[in-house]
């Protein structure tokens, strides 16, 4: 089975998380690794390569020239190594004609056999749908019931993505089309490889919206029952969108966030502590005190003062 991912410094310690958690649930997989970044710290590179090596057979780092992606709008919180994907039919070797790219945010909780034998009937890729279909529809100026696809998991068949010249074509949508882009390069391979893609079970991708949203939890519904199965029977879970949605932050609820803390503890990076954990020390706490303190007199001041009738 051939992974492919992606990482900036930001996501170094997620990765190997992500790819743990792929050994775990596929312990008899033989599994081929690429990972692709651009520049990033040497000694971090150089903990994730020494860990990861401690259980995958095959692991290959391909750092990028993110002039390659000069061009494509980034914004926010977000690099150019968001595009990364789009380099992988350039970046893997030619001989890879198949791959499974993973998101780094997410965590693998059951076999990807069967995900991995899947045919694609012809399309570049398989992969799940997005919840939000509608809205992402419009603004991305696709047909009247064309599907749009969340590119955290998908099978690609990476000789066709090179026979169709996804980063050519994707670069020139990016320029045309700058105003339509508001999930990177998931907006752009929806844009080139609409109607072009086979949608795969949802447990393969399993999103947050599965848990979060009222239409998804209705068991009579179709939209119900799929997402059901994808609940009680996952082989990915993804956690996708920022803040807190993300299980290293100390205000994530997500109800899967402690299998991701339990092998995050077995990385060497378990000892950090989470995004958004309060400070403890002593001039912190002091300073919050403060704050408290002079919030409350001001209230009380207002309280005591006369009031004019």
């Amino acid at each position: 089975m051939i992974i492919a991912c992606t990482i900036d410094n930001n996501y170094i310690r997620h990765c190997a998380v992500m790819l743990k958690s792929l050994q775990l649930s596929n312990p008899t997989e033989s599994l081929s690794v690429y990972i692709l970044h651009g520049v990033i710290d040497a000694a971090e590179r150089a903990r994730l390569a020494a860990y990861l090596g401690e259980f995958l057979p095959s692991v290959s780092f391909l750092q990028l020239d993110e002039q390659m992606l000069a061009g494509f709008p980034v914004f926010g919180h977000i690099s150019l190594a968001t595009y990364f994907r789009l380099l992988l039919p350039a970046a893997l070797p030619h001989a890879v004609e198949k791959v499974l790219y993973l998101d780094s945010d997410l965590i693998v909780v059951d076999t990807l056999r069967d995900l991995w034998e899947s045919p694609l009937e012809g399309n570049s890729i398989g992969a799940v749908e997005e919840h939000n279909q509608e809205f992402d529809r419009n603004r991305l100026g696709l047909a009247e019931g064309s599907l749009v696809f969340n590119a955290g998991a998908m099978l690609i068949d990476l000789g066709r993505w090179r026979r169709e010249n996804i980063l050519a074509n994707g670069l020139e949508f990016a320029r045309t089309h700058p105003e339509r882009i508001k999930h990177w390069d998931q907006d752009v391979l929806n844009s080139l490889l609409e109607a072009r893609w086979r949608p795969l079970d949802w447990r393969y991708n399993a999103l947050p919206h599965l848990w979060m949203h009222p239409e998804y939890t209705a068991a009579d519904t179709p939209l119900g029952r799929q997402a059901e199965r994808a609940r009680t029977s996952p082989a990915v879970i993804h956690f996708a969108g920022s803040g807190v949605a993300k299980p290293w932050h100390h205000r994530c609820t997500h109800p899967w966030r402690q299998r991701y803390l339990e092998i995050r503890q077995q990385t060497p990076w378990g000892h950090l502590p989470l995004e958004g954990t309060p400070s403890t020390s002593l001039g912190e706490r002091l300073g919050r005190l403060r704050f408290r303190v002079k919030k409350a007199g001001k209230a009380m001041l207002g309280r005591l003062a006369p009031r004019h009738r």
